[in-house]
């Protein structure tokens, strides 16, 4: 069989994020118009393992290596944590835990052009991987480093999206939070007791909010 030109291959990998979007829109509810475009639009298949290129189109995490250490969450895990957030046009976000750069690429489509995006990631064949697949995308910058330790490296991000679990939402991560700052992550000591978490600062008091339960792999630092 005769190879598709890149175009028409292009049209197919769309056309499966079409199917993508309506099984999230299905699974998660009421979701920002901006936010389901970034899922139609930004190609997850440049994102995953070749061995999983089939499965890109699918509402489900997969492996970013061979030991289960990282993985690409699944869509709707992003949208969740971006509407709990409110993430939109003009936005700066600081991104814990990079992974191969989804989830940054999400985010650049959602803050637009004059929005910022930084994102860390503590393995440097990831944050490698992720640079060369966000190489194209100005408003993102990829750091190799200890998303525990980031706080001062957020520069002047409003809001805060962890992509791994924690025992407890570390005390310089809320410290790190400006004024009118949010902050979102999975939190619990095992996978089935994890809550994506959000932290509102207000006149320097910080309250946090349980928001349902979440799986996500566990934090790689040992901080």
């Amino acid at each position: 069989m005769a190879e598709l030109p890149k175009q028409e291959l292009r049209e197919v990998a769309r056309r499966r994020r079409l199917a993508l979007v309506e099984s999230v829109v299905r699974h998660t509810g009421a979701v920002d118009k901006e936010h389901l475009r970034a899922l139609l639009e930004v190609p997850r298949e440049r994102f995953v393992r070749a061995e999983d290129v089939e499965r890109s189109a699918e509402d489900t995490p997969l492996p970013l290596d061979d030991g289960g250490l990282a993985t690409i969450s699944a869509p709707h895990a992003y949208l969740l944590s971006y509407r709990l957030l409110e993430l939109s046009s003009g936005d700066s976000l600081a991104e814990l835990g990079a992974g191969s750069g989804y989830g940054a690429a999400l985010a650049a489509f959602i803050v637009g052009g004059e929005g910022r995006v930084v994102t860390f990631e503590i393995d440097a064949a990831l944050a490698s991987w992720a640079r060369r697949n966000l190489a194209d995308e100005p408003r993102v910058t990829v750091v190799h480093g200890d998303a525990m330790t980031s706080a001062p490296d957020w520069r002047s991000a409003t809001k805060v999206v962890a992509t791994f679990a924690v025992d407890a939402i570390p005390e310089p991560w809320l410290a790190g939070l400006p004024e009118g700052g949010m902050l979102v992550a999975p939190v619990g000591p095992r996978d089935r007791d994890q809550r994506l978490v959000l932290a509102t600062k207000h006149r320097g008091v910080v309250k946090v909010t349980a928001h349902g339960a979440v799986r996500y792999v566990k934090n790689r630092s040992t901080r």
